[in-house]
């Protein structure tokens, strides 16, 4: 949902990177087969990377098949045949995006506002379609509870544990293996504090035009330092969750350790420099 969890390309393995595309192309088809065809263009990295772990976690046997599609008609593709990693990354994405398009509505204004809106039929069918209502409950309790933080100007710590928990449970939820069940609940715990520190480290300068809740606002100037230090603790300790898991599969376990041992430090430095620099032209 905010595309902030993606692998390193360069320093992917050939065959590697074509697994990683041959599931990004899986659960798009994935989420037109079990959601709707409309579905498919909220396709985001952060959930590839969860229909990954899921299936390193569940040992999955994965076939690659090759297909053209309506985006590439002229050749065939590689994609992975549908799991129920896959299927269940597909359903999970539908309720995250109806709950950020909920989120967006709430926070926009005026024309912006009104735009947003008019998604609001097609991510409420998303989430119908989707037909979890146990982890739609989970992931409303965390969200809400994310909320009133917001609206009583909480702390950044407050929120991220929030978002957090929401992950934990998108993670782990009916993995069935209770003992990887409480390895990918505390892995998504760690991963969603992380997505909460960059995205608000993100919005930033954007939120402070707007007027919107962020609760990296009240820093002036923004510690930088101890703000990469939070995320690399949170990564330390997901990559610790994720070594716990044994005997998974070896190409989708570099993948995975491509993406928290290089993809993700490496967006987390290129946005804290870009609103560092942005601060420092701010003040000339």
């Amino acid at each position: 949902m905010f595309g902030y969890i993606k692998p390193e390309v360069p320093d992917l393995r050939v065959r590697d990177n074509e697994l990683y595309k041959a599931f990004y192309c899986g659960l798009c088809r994935a989420m037109g087969v079990h959601i709707c065809r409309s579905s498919r263009f909220t396709l985001s990295y952060d959930v590839v990377f969860l229909a990954i772990v899921r299936a390193a976690a569940a040992k999955e046997k994965i076939s690659i098949k090759s297909k053209r599609c309506i985006a590439h008609p002229l050749k065939k593709r590689a994609y992975a045949e549908c799991t129920p990693s896959l299927e269940y990354a597909s359903k999970a994405s539908a309720l995250l995006t109806y709950y950020k398009t909920v989120d967006d509505v709430q926070d926009s204004k005026g024309v912006k506002k009104a735009i947003k809106k008019l998604f609001s039929p097609a991510a409420r069918k998303f989430r119908k379609k989707a037909d979890m209502p146990e982890l739609d409950s989970l992931i409303k309790t965390e969200l809400d509870c994310l909320a009133s933080f917001e609206k009583s100007d909480a702390g950044v710590e407050q929120c991220a544990d929030c978002f957090g928990r929401a992950l934990s449970s998108i993670f782990s939820y009916a993995f069935g293996d209770k003992k990887s069940e409480r390895i990918l609940s505390d892995f998504g715990y760690h991963i969603g504090r992380w997505v909460y520190f960059i995205d608000a480290v993100d919005d930033l300068e954007k939120d402070k035009k707007s007027g919107e809740f962020n609760p990296l606002k009240t820093y002036d100037p923004l510690p930088a330092e101890e703000i990469k230090l939070a995320t690399n603790s949170d990564l330390d300790a997901a990559k610790r969750s994720f070594d716990l898991l044994s005997d998974c599969d070896k190409h989708l376990t570099d993948i995975i350790e491509n993406i928290i041992y290089i993809g993700m430090p490496g967006v987390a430095d290129r946005i804290l420099g870009t609103n560092a620099n942005n601060k420092e032209e701010g003040d000339r």
